[in-house]
């Protein structure tokens, strides 16, 4: 890698992600298609960054939504602002509308590709009727499933379209003793 290059981490749809290197002034669609996530003619969307609207969204808002756009790729690495290990994910789902359910309720709001289940929890957790003290100990867990997907996942990783929702159970971790 020489000075001026930069690594990227590249997400694509239901797909572990990808480092690529690239030069500032590469147009962005020539590294995408690259990594093989994205291919010319299909309708994919590209996001850079990770969102994080959720967190900052009013506890009393119902069914919100992220407001993160795609971007044009068209616009070099440079233009776009994208910097040295930046996020970039390449998604045919706009949003991800997710379903969370604790005990009786369940809270629906519609996420980018780009949020982490890290954010989608701490989302829920605000969401529902939880002591703050031991909210931490609620994790997110895929619904009809034991699939506790890491925080740092990112939604797109875990959907393709059309399918572009989730359906997750906020429980309570178990963390052996001893």
């Amino acid at each position: 890698m020489h000075n001026d290059e930069l690594e990227l981490f590249v997400h694509g749809q239901a797909a572990k992600p990808k480092v690529v290197v690239a030069a500032p002034g590469e147009i962005l669609r020539d590294v995408l298609i690259r990594t093989g996530f994205f291919k010319e003619g299909e309708d994919t969307l590209v996001f850079v960054g990770e969102c994080e609207d959720a967190l900052h969204e009013p506890k009393e808002i119902e069914d919100g939504s992220d407001q993160h756009e795609p971007i044009d790729i068209t616009l070099t690495i440079e233009t776009l602002k994208i910097k040295h290990h930046h996020h970039i994910h390449c998604h045919r789902c706009r949003r991800v509308a997710v379903a969370v359910n604790f005990g009786h309720d369940t809270k629906h709001r519609r996420f980018s590709p780009a949020a982490t289940v890290g954010v989608v929890a701490h989302w829920a957790r605000r969401k529902f009727p939880i002591d703050p003290k031991i909210a931490s100990e609620y994790v997110l867990q895929l619904c009809k499933s034991a699939e506790r997907p890491r925080s740092d996942f990112h939604l797109g990783e875990l959907v393709s379209a059309p399918h572009c929702s989730l359906c997750f159970d906020l429980v309570k971790e178990i963390t052996p003793q001893g």
